[in-house]
């Protein structure tokens, strides 16, 4: 909860919004095969790709892909990096997983560990790659090992910590871009949306295992918008080249701007190394 007088004002908070939703790639309007076949004219999709993140919500929405017949298999990809230690807490912290193992475990071997034990799903139904430690990393230690494995898939749904989905997504079409027969489909979770009651800034979501504390989401979001722009100091194809170029629209850099000066400690937490 955050209460600074600066930030408690409507046209921020939207601003913040409008962020947290363009963060959020969703290419779907809803999980189902009735909407993969309507927007792609497939069935199901091979796989259901979840990326290493601290935010316990996001096994909930993979393990139900599967058992709700939308995809074939489980991918998960993820090491130990920056998001571990909060995945860990949020799994602690979790009655229904009490009886995972979190000691000195990478964070796609947490998440098998809840896929198998707590949801049921055969390991047979689980490829882990559990070594990579950032977005570009997933991408290509997730491309490395299908191919490692013969599985030529052509389609996977993308499921992140919505603040990384965009993000992700370019990575991806970075490494897989001379994949022309696979779809990447986006799916974030949920989308983020703060509000202000009785005077603080609270998530509206309200319903979401493992959300972020609203001071650690403002300095996700607030580091992103400069990673993704495409200029000398970002991740795009001018800068870093980490990540294929992304669109950022007007309306975002504009909201961006305004709350920049006000948020400022909380990108200063997430500044570009």
């Amino acid at each position: 909860m955050i209460n600074d007088k600066d930030i408690l004002n409507m046209e921020i908070i939207n601003d913040i919004n409008i962020i947290g939703m363009f963060l959020a790639k969703r290419d779907l309007n809803e999980l189902s095969c009735d909407e993969l076949h309507d927007k792609y004219g497939i069935k199901k999709a091979d796989i259901s790709l979840l990326l290493g993140n601290s935010i316990t919500n996001t096994i909930e929405v993979v393990q139900k892909t599967f058992k709700d017949g939308i995809v074939d298999k489980i991918m998960v990809a993820g090491g130990i990096g920056h998001s571990t230690s909060y995945l860990i807490n949020n799994v602690r912290k979790n009655n229904k997983y009490q009886d995972i193992n979190t000691t000195d475990k990478a964070e796609a071997d947490i998440i098998n560990e809840i896929l198998v034990n707590v949801y049921g799903i055969s390991e047979n139904d689980i490829i882990i790659e559990n070594q990579s430690t950032n977005c570009g990393d997933n991408a290509y230690k997730t491309f490395e090992m299908l191919r490692e494995l013969n599985i030529e898939a052509q389609s996977i749904i993308l499921i992140q910590d919505p603040t990384m989905q965009l993000r992700s997504d370019a990575s991806f079409r970075k490494v897989w871009r001379d994949e022309n027969k696979v779809k990447l489909i986006n799916y974030a979770p949920f989308v983020p949306k703060v509000g202000i009651f009785n005077n603080q800034i609270k998530f509206e979501n309200t319903n979401i295992e493992g959300i972020w504390e609203v001071d650690r989401y403002l300095s996700l979001i607030m580091g992103e918008i400069p990673r993704l722009k495409d200029d000398e100091y970002g991740y795009g194809p001018k800068g870093k080249y980490f990540i294929e170029h992304v669109e950022i629209p007007e309306e975002i850099i504009e909201a961006y701007s305004r709350i920049e000066p006000i948020l400022k400690k909380y990108l200063d937490m997430r500044k570009i190394v």
